[in-house]
């Protein structure tokens, strides 16, 4: 594993060209004076359930966390509180109230009852932060949910780390699927661990495909 591509080695990159250039998309907000928060503060935070929080998120808020509160995470900027919402609950949160696929994520909630955080991205597509379990070097995945069809929710990264150099431009990565890193020389074994503890398997899943939901 080359540690420059995970974590908080990948978020120092990150923050290097955010602080340089700025965003390369319309979709995340700009940062205009970042606020920092101080070791201590950031040693007190804990996600839903008491968890530490992921290396990249430590290292992130270390540089800033009006980002985050700009994207609806929580509304006191020197005081993070991460308790998310239910799946249904975020979804409708970033597509809005209006339309039935919408309200239909919330059945996807017994295979993912975890609290999700959003983030910021796609039209037909959302992606979010999933608090569910962590992978081995600690971070949790980030899903990408879709309305095109029917609902679907497959894990698109795999941890904020690389969600966030992505969306900054400063890995390469190549998506000819919402799945594609599931093969991903750097990034597959980590995909695979989030895609066998959320179940959402490799390739994600539509509505129909959730157990409860046949014949529906």
């Amino acid at each position: 594993m080359d540690e420059s591509m995970h974590g908080a080695a990948l978020i120092d990159r990150v923050i290097a060209r955010v602080k340089q250039d700025g965003w390369p998309t319309a979709d995340a907000p700009d940062i205009t004076e970042p606020v920092p928060l101080a070791p201590e503060t950031i040693d007190r935070l804990r996600l839903a359930g008491d968890r530490p929080l992921p290396p990249s998120l430590r290292r992130w808020l270390a540089f800033d966390s009006s980002w985050l509160s700009e994207i609806g995470w929580y509304d006191d900027e020197q005081a993070p509180v991460f308790e998310g919402r239910a799946l249904g609950d975020t979804t409708e949160w970033m597509y809005g109230s209006d339309g039935v696929m919408v309200g239909m994520f919330a059945d996807f909630e017994k295979l993912l009852p975890s609290p999700c955080l959003p983030l910021v991205g796609g039209s037909d597509s959302r992606r979010l932060l999933y608090l569910g379990r962590p992978d081995s070097t600690g971070e949790y995945p980030v899903l990408v949910t879709d309305i095109d069809d029917l609902p679907y929710v497959a894990v698109m990264y795999p941890g904020l780390d690389v969600y966030l150099a992505d969306l900054a431009d400063v890995i390469d990565l190549d998506f000819d699927t919402y799945t594609g890193l599931m093969s991903h020389p750097e990034y597959g074994s980590r995909m695979r661990e989030h895609a066998e503890n959320t179940e959402l398997g490799p390739d994600g899943l539509e509505f129909q495909d959730l157990d409860w939901n046949e014949g529906a």
